[in-house]
């Protein structure tokens, strides 16, 4: 090789080298998107461990354009997210938010592709557009109809999802009836839809949903729960048809509230309210069954993200449950309900809450210029727990008849603060807490916040059996 040749490549290698080392050749500098370089370690140097307890806020029964909602997932994702919710669970009938959901009568088909056929369909894309933008909201005409894509949770909840702040919990609502009377049950924290167990009687099909969901949780080795919805939705459930179902306490739960505008939370002159239906449950459980009890939550049941209307619309923010975990995840979530440190809500916050041993005692948060009235409720041993017969209702369902006797108020404190110390003669004792603070968008119309605990379970005295 001539010295001249020698030279070129010398200068040709001195050039390539001086490109590489200056993040030329095909590779961006550090002033063109290259990220500094970071210090390389052989471990993690993060601290994952667990915080103390704090209380969470979620909404376990929602509803989408997955099944009878009125708005996308994402919609509703955001308005929980941005009125301080922590966990959310999107239950759509039957269904979970991914693969395409079947359409039609007589001639299935299957499609992700959301028809807007009315003018309320047309304000809910109006909302998601303005929104999320047109490079999210993906839409096509066929037939002159215009379509919206369905977007699965694994698609959406990047945009929502934040440690500590907020998380999805995957559900469905399990949704079945009995001749014309509605049975529903959301599954919550499942991984895979659950579909309808059937049964010959309303026992049944609950017992075999409840069955279901709990196998679910076994196979998958995940925490899961199921809660009843709804009882007085229609009056499709009475008292008798709760008694006998079989779970362990932290298995069975009980809508206590609903915020849909169809469910009849109070009852009437034939149907006991679900509260009463709840104490009923809870006095017979104990001292005639095992001593399994339900745990009692709220929930909104929401459907209508785009109209407001008191006894109307089945919105958002009309119930809630408040969780005392560790951490903010889907299975700390559940295993905290499953031991009942949680408590449901239309609007009243605790600020503390003890249910151990022999007492029950509870602070409330207070707003400035409201008044707060707690009350002990309970079943005291030796009340009369028989059933007597009343007059067929209209449609064929409704409870008997129960002394008066069960679900009594034990004690009343005016005030912010209270406790109760059982005596022992209380088959079980729970707290509920009034306030004089309008709902700000009530079930009913006069409707105030108010809170629940879940019930103390008093253990009898030594020597002594309930």
């Amino acid at each position: 090789m001539t010295s001249s040749w020698k030279t070129r490549l010398g200068g040709l290698l001195l050039i390539f080298s001086s490109m590489a080392a200056s993040g030329h050749g095909g590779h961006a500098g550090p002033g063109e998107g290259t990220p500094p370089k970071q210090p390389y370690f052989k471990g993690i140097r993060g601290d994952y461990r667990a915080d103390e307890a704090r209380w969470w806020k979620g909404n376990t029964h929602t509803h989408t354009w997955w099944s009878d909602g009125d708005s996308p997932p994402e919609t509703a994702a955001a308005w929980y997210r941005e009125h301080g919710y922590q966990f959310l669970v999107l239950s759509d009938h039957n269904r979970m938010q991914a693969g395409a959901i079947a359409r039609g009568n007589l001639a299935l088909h299957y499609s992700q592709w959301y028809p807007i056929e009315d003018e309320a369909r047309a304000a809910a894309l109006a909302i998601y557009r303005e929104h999320f933008g047109p490079d999210w909201v993906e839409e096509r005409v066929v037939d002159g109809v215009t379509q919206v894509r369905l977007k699965a949770l694994d698609e959406f909840r990047g945009l929502f999802e934040a440690p500590g702040e907020f998380t999805f919990v995957p559900g469905e609502e399990i949704t079945d009836r009995f001749e014309s009377h509605p049975i529903h049950v959301n599954a919550v924290n499942i991984q895979d839809p659950i579909a309808p167990r059937g049964g010959e009687t309303p026992t049944a099909i609950i017992q075999n949903t409840l069955n279901a969901v709990l196998d679910h949780g076994l196979r998958s080795g995940r925490e899961v729960l199921a809660h009843l919805n709804h009882p007085n939705f229609r009056y499709a459930l009475t008292v008798e048809d709760l008694v006998p179902l079989r779970y362990r306490t932290g298995e069975g739960f009980f809508e206590l509230y609903n915020g849909h505008h169809g469910v009849e939370n109070y009852g009437d002159g034939e149907h006991p309210g679900i509260e009463r239906m709840w104490d009923i449950l809870l006095a017979k459980r104990i001292a005639e069954g095992d001593g399994t009890i339900p745990y009692g939550i709220a929930n909104d049941d929401a459907h209508r993200f785009t109209t407001w209307r008191v006894g109307k619309d089945s919105n958002p923010g009309r119930g809630w449950v408040m969780v005392r975990a560790r951490r903010l995840t889907p299975d700390s979530i559940v295993a905290a309900m499953k031991r009942g440190d949680f408590y449901a809500s239309t609007g009243v916050t605790l600020g503390r809450l003890e249910r151990r041993g022999d007492t029950l005692a509870l602070a409330v948060d207070p707003e400035p210029g409201v008044d707060y009235t707690i009350e002990f409720i309970g079943t005291r041993r030796g009340a009369e727990l028989g059933a007597h017969p009343r007059e067929p209702a209209p449609d064929g369902r409704a409870s008997q008849r129960y002394d008066d006797a069960i679900g009594v108020v034990l004690k009343t404190v005016r005030g912010t603060e209270a406790r109760y110390v059982a005596r022992g003669d209380e088959l079980y004792v729970r707290a509920r807490v009034t306030s004089t603070q309008p709902h700000p968008n009530p079930f009913r119309a006069g409707d105030v916040t108010m809170a629940w605990t879940q019930p103390l379970v008093v253990a009898a005295p030594q020597g002594r059996t309930p």
